[in-house]
């Protein structure tokens, strides 16, 4: 089967450092064209010997030869661009979270089954196999029954003028950018939405969070996440159980070279480890790939999208009104 023919809408960084690299690693992927108004395309061309450089992102959407894109622009245009390329026929791979609004997802998912192509939320964590093995020790008992999950994501920013994550209006700040990642962590393992949430957000000199943290009830395991840009990397997670726990060292992005552990203990002190080393970007551009070859619906792990979207929306809420919100109470507008 021919491989998947992928185009690149704007020469962001995460699409340099990260997601070229591993196209060229895919086993059924190729990068066919890159766009960018800024007149970085061509140079960004040359250099990951991508065959076409186009100046504006609609003429590399105009393309009959591109089968998918890659949408890493910031949180504010997602929604805007997804639906944009959904209407030029393209399946849709966007850099988390998707949208930030019901409205917007309700905008992404109606524009993707008229056209009837694949929409999916860049979540590559969730493609490594580190977490396939949590899902395994957790579904054998090895931890008995979950109580509790712990979820850490931070990073020292490099401030550059107009960075859109620190900016207002342009939906960043530390819960949509890193917090996501502990958001859909704790969802995925607790298999539901929490019932009540409640969050704190601070900053010292940007008018978005840069520091966050929040406790998440899911009436029965009791999870929890601290994120920012201010201090060292750290991305982390441990879930506890009533016979034993699992530590997770580097979570949610581990460099593609990098051993990520996985720490199993038991009541008794034992413990166990698994070495895991793969790239993310890798393993979740060939998954999607083979999804778009093959039936299936316009959102691939909507469910998980959709109680992202809501945690967050009920974080932001609680944030801003510094009392607990209850995000299941609005599970029936993304389900219409």
């Amino acid at each position: 089967m021919s491989r998947v023919r992928w185009g690149v809408l704007t020469t962001a960084r995460i699409a340099q450092q990260r997601f070229l690299p591993a196209v060229a690693r895919a086993n059924n992927a190729v990068a066919t064209a890159i766009s960018s108004p800024s007149g970085r395309a061509d140079e960004v061309a040359r250099r990951f010997g991508i065959p076409k450089a186009y100046a504006s992102h609609e003429e590399l959407l105009a393309d009959p030869d591109i089968d998918a894109v890659y949408l890493p622009f910031p949180n504010s245009l997602h929604a805007d661009w997804a639906v944009r390329a959904a209407d030029a026929g393209k399946h849709v791979l966007c850099e988390k979270p998707l949208v930030a609004t019901v409205d917007d997802f309700h905008r992404v998912v109606g524009a993707a089954e008229r056209a009837g192509v694949r929409v999916m939320e860049a979540f590559m964590y969730r493609f490594h196999p580190q977490h396939a093995r949590v899902r395994e020790l957790i579904a054998q008992g090895r931890i008995g029954d979950v109580v509790s999950i712990h979820a850490r994501f931070h990073f020292t920013m490099k401030r550059q003028p107009n960075e859109p994550r620190l900016l207002e209006g342009m939906d960043g700040g530390a819960l949509n950018d890193v917090g996501t990642y502990g958001v859909d962590a704790l969802n995925g393992v607790a298999g539901r939405l929490p019932t009540v949430v409640y969050g704190r957000g601070t900053s010292l000199t940007d008018p978005v969070d840069t520091t966050m943290g929040a406790i998440l009830d899911y009436d029965g395991i009791l999870g929890t996440i601290d994120c920012g840009f201010e201090g060292p990397r750290t991305n982390s997670l441990q879930i506890i159980g009533t016979e034993g726990q699992i530590s997770l060292d580097k979570a949610f992005d581990p460099d593609p070279e990098e051993i990520a552990t996985v720490t199993l203990s038991n009541r008794a002190g034992e413990t166990q480890s698994f070495a895991f080393v793969q790239d993310s970007f890798r393993t979740e551009i060939e998954a999607f790939s083979d999804l778009i070859r093959g039936p299936g619906p316009a959102m691939p792990l909507r469910e998980l999208t959709e109680q992202n979207l809501l945690v967050r929306i009920a974080l932001h809420e609680s944030m801003s009104s510094g009392l607990p919100q209850h995000p299941e109470l609005s599970s029936h507008l993304v389900t219409q």
